[in-house]
């Protein structure tokens, strides 16, 4: 049973620790109603006060707070935040959800480096803290109220799980977002595949195979964030929200507040890199093009050696062969199940379009990962060398990952990373009385229909998306009509519907909508658009 959080005073330390916090949300005290500040049962408890919590007026924030760890989650704090964002979904006092992160990163991801100890000391930890953690990932996707991320620093892993579900994710600079899991011998889960399969094309498969890092402003044109703003914004943006005093906490109103402090293109031609990271994004022109080519492919096998190809062909461009090179390299590091399975997890995703659907898929490989009967040791031999070993040398080179070789994975050693989680003969507890609680408790209760509810909207307020564009050519949207389209009619839509028509992100959105207009649409004599290009 999940217990209710309760309302404490707060010791001296605490006391300190959230009048940090009130500083950070809340610039100004000229508020008629200030932010109040809520406990936990870990705090109740004793522990560390590792998820904060604060009210202000209609809004209310979690702040995660272990910064050591990169505010990486452990089974404290999803339990805690579960408890926490189910009262504020059930409550009719509260029009916001706001999610931020203390120090450098807003969430690296799940505490993997302590589930590997704990299972090699035979505990049950993993399948436990898979099982809270996803359905965590539900309730935040089906919140039914704008709910606000705060993407400044670290996004990884179990970090995205708590992001992505936001229909507002306010990326900076210092935003580092990757599914690194291949990295370590699993796999991208917590329903990320839900959401990266709403990327364009096959950009999604791409990240989800490669664990790539993307930074900064490529974030937010890729899709991943909806709004791109300087890190020295973020006080100032939710001191404006928190304090609002109307009744209008829409998701558009709110986008209006967040774009209202854009950080527009620098104009740099160098690509977004970790030096750089107000560049551009590197993924357009040839590259694009090249990845859905490559990365539509059913087996990891093929992407890998159409990659390999790709590096001394004479019919590509040197900047594609040079990506190529790149993404060869990254390849023979990661771990040749882990790749697989995401490249299957990806196509699942993209075909069932039902986060329930992801999220048990999910569950079902965690625990052929972690689980008794695991196919490989792969999650244990990643995260002990990648995260635990402590030599240097050792540190750097490739695991021994089994299968070594893209070469040995076959089908049906992936499809077993899908079977149902009860034919894995793991159990979560040895008391006779306490439910089964093998199986993944959805809250809401998922409804049958075909695609999710929320399916297509995840990219609603950042930069139009491949699919929204075609959608509104072809009628297929609610807001285009009978008639077919000019592109100065499809522009008019776009920005009346995202609020952004004389706004500060209009010349970006008109050069995105020109960009994709070029690669997939023709037009006739009347300058009416026709979608030409592959779904």
């Amino acid at each position: 049973m999940r217990m209710a959080s309760s309302t404490k005073q707060f010791s001296p330390s605490a006391a300190v620790r959230l009048s940090t916090l009130s500083r950070h949300i809340n610039s100004s005290s000229m508020s008629a109603k200030p932010a109040s500040s809520e406990t936990t049962p870990v705090q109740a408890a004793g522990l560390e006060d590792s998820v904060l919590y604060q009210s202000s007026g209609s809004t209310r924030t979690y702040r995660l707070n272990r910064p050591k760890k990169l505010n990486s989650l452990n089974q404290e704090m999803i339990t805690s935040m579960y408890n926490k964002v189910k009262t504020w979904r059930d409550s009719e006092l509260v029009q916001v959800i706001i999610g931020t992160g203390e120090g450098r990163a807003f969430c690296a991801g799940g505490d993997v480096a302590q589930l590997i100890i704990d299972l090699k000391e035979g505990k049950d930890t993993p399948v436990k803290f898979f099982k809270s953690e996803f359905e965590l990932n539900w309730l935040l996707g089906k919140l039914k109220k704008p709910y606000i991320a705060v993407m400044d620093g670290v996004v990884m892993g179990g970090g995205a799980g708590i992001s992505l579900p936001a229909s507002i994710r306010i990326a900076t600079p210092n935003t580092i977002f990757a599914m690194p899991e291949t990295n370590i011998g699993y796999s991208p889960d917590v329903g990320s595949h839900y959401y990266l399969a709403q990327l364009d094309g096959q950009i999604g498969a791409w990240l989800a195979v490669t664990g790539q890092n993307v930074y900064g402003r490529a974030a937010y044109e890729l899709g991943i964030a909806t709004h791109y703003v300087p890190s020295a914004s973020i006080a100032p943006i939710l001191h404006q929200i928190t304090h609002h005093t109307g009744s209008d906490l829409n998701t558009t109103a709110l986008s209006r507040i967040v774009s209202s402090y854009h950080l527009p293109s620098s104009g740099s031609s160098a690509p977004s890199s970790k030096s750089s990271p107000d560049g551009p994004s590197s993924i357009k022109g040839d590259i694009r093009v090249f990845i859905d080519q490559v990365f539509s492919q059913s087996q990891v096998k093929d992407i890998y050696d159409s990659i390999v190809a790709a590096i001394d062909s004479q019919e590509l461009s040197e900047e594609v062969k040079e990506w190529a090179k790149e993404q060869k390299e990254i390849m023979d590091k990661r771990s040749p199940t882990g790749m697989a399975v995401a490249l299957e997890g990806f196509r699942r995703a993209k075909q069932e379009k039902k986060l329930d659907k992801v999220l048990l898929n999910d569950f079902a490989m965690a625990t052929s990962f972690s689980g008794p009967k695991r196919p490989t040791d792969d999650f244990i031999i990643g995260v002990s060398q990648v995260l635990l070993e402590k030599d240097k040398t050792k540190k750097s080179l490739r695991p021994s990952w089994s299968p070594t070789s893209i070469s040995e994975i076959s089908q049906s050693y992936v499809d077993q990373f899908f079977s149902q989680p009860h034919k894995r003969s793991f159990k979560l507890s040895d008391t006779p009385n306490e439910s089964d609680q093998s199986e993944l408790m959805f809250d809401p209760v998922p409804r049958n229909h075909t695609p999710d509810s929320t399916w297509g909207q995840f990219r609603f307020l950042g930069l139009p998306s491949e699919r929204e564009l075609q959608d509104r050519i072809r009628g297929a949207s609610p807001s285009s009509g009978a008639y077919a389209l000019t592109e100065k009619e499809l522009t008019e839509q776009m920005l009346d519907d995202v609020g952004e028509n004389g706004g500060s992100r209009q010349d970006e959105f008109l050069e995105r909508i020109k960009e994709v207009l070029k690669r997939k649409c023709k037009r006739d004599d009347d300058g009416n658009l026709k979608w030409v290009g592959k779904e």
